[in-house]
């Protein structure tokens, strides 16, 4: 037989005798030692648990709030009081006022860290700045302003530095610092910045003065006392356009006038208002500490929502929960009020507002007198602001009650979260005002 073509023929040879399975082995030579020795690592298999990564939640930023910024001049014990000049024991009623209608104070940096959304403040609350540097604010003001725990800023003008028995000496500008006190600038000489444009030849020349006055001042104060400047007062509360941009050319972040307004989210923060509060009358002070139409400490219609401690929760006028200043675990939690010590109220006045949320839509059970709202998001911020707006039947005027607590974040991601929550629910309506609100709650089947 003819066969085309060409083919292979391939040859298995099995293995073992390429291994010399089929001869002898070498002597000497066993099967064992024929293969490389490995190097065996002892391996801990003990489980470990994993970290568990926590990011910390952006703050909601309530673009709502309001902010009083008070100016104060001079503090005196004795003499007549004036405009600029403002008795001690006048200034420590109105502080004493302020913590009474727990108005919170935050320093000028707590409003700037606002603007940044980078922080939540109260809907309501005040700055207290004071301008030149008299020795009084150090003597006689600082006294008052330690008692009550509450943050300032100063203004400086530094031709008005040390250089009397009137004014403040470094020392005590350092005490005033490391009391709580924010430093800023107040110019170099007090002068009207806008009006002295006529003392100059040419506007080379007023632009020159002008920059030194913002900036030379700026740059004296922090060699000086080693901080770092970054707010002005406008002299006389005098500024335009053109000095706006000599204070940002300068490395201003902030300037103050004189302008009795609420600050704002939306207000320039080279033109913030001020309250220039006078010494023999009350009209600044009156429309500083009123809020929202409703005049709070000058009216008395600030009701009081307690503190820490039963004899404060015992003379609250409104029992609210979370409880004012607490702190709980539940991130969604029912917050309420109990305003049935307050007689009958028009239900179309009520108006809850939460941070993060502005007004809720909140539930009223007239018969039990139970304001409520479910939080129907789990609340991000580490601090919850709350105020509750009303007006009594047959009364023109409306109250409220403002009130805060914070969340325990780390709670969320531990063990007992669950019985934490639960618990803290039980205590809340197991109080004599709380039983009523938990009818209420029942009655609106939350668990």
């Amino acid at each position: 037989m003819q066969v085309k073509g060409s083919f292979r023929v391939m040859v298995v040879i099995p293995w073992v005798f390429l291994l010399g399975g089929g001869c002898d082995k070498p002597r000497g030579q066993t099967a064992e030692t024929s293969q490389p020795q490995e190097d065996l690592v002892e391996v801990d298999m003990t489980p470990e648990p994993l970290p568990i990564a926590v990011n910390e939640a952006e703050p909601i930023i309530d673009k709502s709030s309001k902010v009083s910024i008070l100016g104060y001049h001079q503090f005196i014990t004795q003499g007549n009081e004036t405009a600029m000049r403002i008795s001690v024991s006048r200034f420590r009623k109105q502080m004493s006022a302020l913590h009474e209608a727990e108005i919170p104070v935050i320093s000028l940096s707590d409003y700037m860290a606002w603007r940044s959304g980078s922080k939540q403040i109260p809907r309501q609350c005040v700055v207290i700045t004071i301008d030149d540097g008299f020795r009084d604010l150090f003597s006689e003001a600082l006294v008052v302003l330690k008692e009550f725990g509450y943050p300032f800023t100063f203004y400086l003008y530094t031709n008005f530095l040390g250089g009397s028995g009137r004014t403040l000496a470094d020392g005590e500008v350092r005490a005033l610092m490391a009391a709580g006190g924010e430093l800023g600038s107040h110019s170099i000489s007090h002068d009207f910045l806008v009006r002295a444009r006529k003392k100059f030849a040419s506007q080379q020349q007023y632009d020159q003065w002008l920059l030194k006055e913002l900036k030379g001042s700026k740059e004296k104060l922090e060699q000086r006392f080693g901080v770092k400047i970054s707010s002005f007062a406008y002299p006389y509360g005098e500024y335009s356009a053109e000095v706006i941009g000599k204070a940002l050319q300068a490395g201003y972040a902030s300037a103050v006038t004189v302008n009795g307004a609420k600050a704002g989210y939306g207000i320039n923060l080279m033109e913030l208002p001020r309250y220039i509060i006078h010494g023999n009358d009350d009209l600044n002070w009156n429309s500083a500490t009123s809020f929202n139409g409703v005049n709070g400490i000058a009216g008395g219609n600030l009701l009081k929502s307690g503190a820490e401690g039963e004899r404060e929760k015992s003379q609250a006028q409104v029992q609210v929960w979370p409880e004012n200043k607490s702190e709980i675990a539940d991130r969604r939690p029912t917050i309420w009020a109990d305003i049935s010590r307050l007689g009958e109220i028009d239900p179309d006045s009520l108006v809850m507002k939460v941070s993060g949320f502005g007004s809720v839509p909140l539930a009223y059970y007239p018969e039990r007198g139970v304001v409520l709202w479910d939080v129907n998001r789990a609340l991000r911020a580490r601090e919850c602001m709350v105020s509750l707006s009303l007006r009594r039947e047959g009364e023109d005027k409306s109250q409220f009650v403002s009130w805060s607590f914070t969340i325990d974040r780390d709670a969320y991601y531990l063990p007992g979260y669950r019985e934490k929550v639960t618990a803290q629910s039980a205590e809340a309506v197991t109080s004599e005002q709380g039983e009523a609100t938990g009818e209420a709650r029942r009655a609106l089947r939350v668990p």
